[in-house]
């Protein structure tokens, strides 16, 4: 079953299913977002959860690969009175002009991107030359023991239900396109925020 097919089965659910990682989760987001600045995309924005952090300031622009998440956060963003251009997309494929964008951010996506280095590379095409991308991500942790008695269990429920692989070096690869600005981890390294420019 394709991760469209996946999470379009609990687009209406999500919120709910994630509310217990909120406390941990949400205060990032709210510190991430005060990095956005200018034309702004988001990729894999899900439900919407990252609307109500944003900057009332910034021209937004957000994609996911799920009609039935990206409803949500249209209906989302309506309440909130937000002014935002949605399309249904993939990061990988991105259908913008190259350097159309000031920042780019992603909230917890790469751990279920099926590329990630082709996506890494469209978020460097599409971002101006002192554009900013602001990663917010789940990632293999600088504890042995934690990968091998939390992250791993949680990878082996997780990734066929929702094709979620907690073990990736995320943090990693964003090194290989990016020049990091920024770089903090929460909870032995299982989160993190990191704030990185374009490279010339």
């Amino acid at each position: 079953m394709s991760y469209r097919r996946k999470y379009a089965r609990i687009a209406r659910w999500y919120e709910l299913l994630e509310k217990p990682l909120d406390r941990f989760f949400c205060p990032l987001r709210r510190k991430a977002l005060s990095f956005a600045r200018g034309k702004v995309l988001e990729i894999g924005i899900g439900t919407g959860k990252t609307l109500k952090y944003y900057p009332r300031n910034v021209e937004l622009y957000a994609v996911d690969g799920t009609p039935e998440m990206l409803k949500i956060a249209e209906e989302k963003a309506e309440k909130l009175g937000i002014t935002a251009k949605f399309y249904i997309m993939e990061v990988e494929n991105l259908k913008f002009s190259s350097e159309s964008f000031d920042t780019v951010v992603s909230s917890f996506v790469f751990c279920t991107v099926k590329n990630p280095k082709k996506a890494m590379k469209e978020i460097r095409r599409v971002l101006k030359p002192d554009g900013r991308v602001i990663f917010i991500e789940h990632t293999k942790s600088d504890s042995k023991l934690i990968n091998l008695f939390f992250l791993l269990p949680m990878k082996l429920i997780l990734y066929p239900i929702l094709g979620d692989d907690t073990l990736r070096n995320t943090h990693e690869l964003i090194r290989e396109f990016f020049d990091v600005e920024l770089e903090e981890s929460y909870y032995k390294g299982i989160v993190r925020l990191i704030v990185a420019r374009k490279r010339e």
